[in-house]
């Protein structure tokens, strides 16, 4: 019996090892074929950052510090997705967490910005024409706007003319202005502005039908908000809602709500309501986005 024992551990070793070894190859290819994607992405998400920071929201901070805290953010959250679920469906959630929860909070510090800088283009606009009536031109009158307008638009045109000071022309200026910005309006403003300096005409009257215009079209973006609130609450919901389940459910059976965490099943099931929650909140996003 000793001897057949010795036997299957002497048969069992060199299986052991070449699973090790295919495990290995495996994992090593995997890791060589993914890491130029990862790569590719980590650029692209540093790029989005630099024009975010950097012409977005004019903060001279690296791109590359954003990536390593994204990273330790992923590793703490994937760490305590582990110790809660004691799972690798907890540490995958956690990661996946850890991943967006950054940049989504940069992108809504640049949407509200941006949201800012729409509510104040008109008396900006207004600004320009009253510097226009008395007398002065329009670098005047856009030193005018930085001088005395309010933050966040005082910020952006004092970048712009600050880059006109420095060597670079009007037009110029405005163009990298309203790419820096990527407002629609600020864009039809700046193209109204160099069509003004090629062709000529009354300056004052061109800014007043321009802020009736801008001024028309947030009226309309307010609206069709009003209108699509329903939809938005909607969305909001249905990502909540499996988190509000699952604490109500683990109020009356944690054993069961623990398995999903830690059986195959189980995750699979979670991962299923994952999935199907996140394609909901999207096709409800996607049907209430309306581009006036």
């Amino acid at each position: 019996m000793i001897l057949a024992a010795a036997a299957a551990v002497k048969h069992f070793q060199p299986m052991t090892i070449v699973g090790s070894a295919v495990i290995l190859i495996l994992t090593v290819a995997t890791v060589m074929v993914g890491l130029r994607p990862l790569a590719q992405a980590i650029r692209r998400r540093e790029e989005e950052y630099d024009l975010i920071f950097r012409r977005g929201l004019l903060l001279d901070i690296s791109p590359r510090l954003i990536t390593v805290g994204t990273a330790l953010i992923m590793l703490v959250l994937g760490f305590m997705g582990y110790a809660i679920s004691r799972g690798p469906i907890g540490a995958g959630i956690g990661g996946a967490i850890g991943a967006f929860l950054p940049h989504t909070m940069i992108r809504y510090l640049r949407r509200r910005r941006l949201r800012k800088l729409e509510e104040q283009l008109v008396g900006g606009i207004q600004t320009l024409a009253s510097g226009v009536r008395a007398g002065l031109n329009l670098i005047q009158s856009l030193a005018l706007v930085a001088r005395d307008g309010p933050n966040p638009l005082r910020q952006e045109f004092t970048h712009m003319c600050r880059e006109y000071e420095y060597g670079i022309s009007l037009d110029e200026a405005m163009v990298n202005a309203a790419e820096r910005i990527g407002s629609s309006d600020f864009r039809l403003l700046f193209s109204a502005l160099h069509t003004h300096r090629e062709r000529g005409g009354d300056l004052g009257e061109t800014l007043d039908r321009i802020a009736d215009s801008i001024r028309e079209i947030q009226r309309l973006e307010k609206q069709v908000q009003t209108l699509t609130a329903q939809g938005r609450a909607t969305a909001r919901w249905l990502g909540a809602m499996p988190i509000v389940i699952l604490l109500i459910l683990y109020s009356f059976d944690s054993e069961g709500v623990r398995s999903l965490f830690v059986q195959p099943t189980g995750n699979l099931i979670l991962g299923a309501i994952i999935v199907l929650n996140i394609l909901g909140f999207l096709w409800i996003r996607k049907t209430i986005a309306i581009d006036i």
